[in-house]
């Protein structure tokens, strides 16, 4: 492959498991979750013991804050989250799930891990972990 081909296949690839991991999610879920909702209701659970606020979204996804906002309106408003303001800065609100978005979690918690595994099928340790240092190199001279 011609290096001045790979942002067009990383793309390509990128529409691909955004596309199953849609249909995956409208499978098992009733209203409008969004892969991105998914991973982002997934790593709010994660984050469980520590505060996690739209900055911190917008970080690990590498999205615009207007981008992050709509998506949280989103979920806020079909019950999946809610913002819970900051004592020392009214500005500043937390996200927190709701019993809705941790039911919504588990649910989707087995797909994504089947999904996972789908990607994974065929590579040896040493090729994933040289394909996420590969990823990691890309996103750090992209910086």
């Amino acid at each position: 492959m011609d290096k001045e081909h790979l942002g067009f296949e990383i793309r390509t690839l990128s529409n691909l498991i955004n596309r199953r991991i849609n249909q995956m999610v409208a499978e098992e879920e009733k209203e409008a979750l969004t892969a991105r909702q998914a991973w982002v209701l997934r790593f709010l659970v994660c984050q469980k013991d520590k505060a996690a606020a739209q900055r911190d979204i917008e970080e690990r996804f590498s999205i615009r804050r207007s981008t992050a906002s709509h998506m949280l309106t989103l979920m806020e408003n079909n019950g999946y989250i809610k913002r819970v303001p900051v004592p020392e800065d009214a500005r500043m609100k937390h996200i927190v799930v709701t019993e809705k978005g941790l039911a919504a979690h588990e649910r989707m918690a087995d797909r994504l891990i089947r999904f996972e595994a789908m990607l994974q099928k065929g590579m040896t340790g040493e090729e994933l972990e040289n394909f996420l240092c590969m990823i990691k190199r890309l996103e750090e001279n992209i910086s």
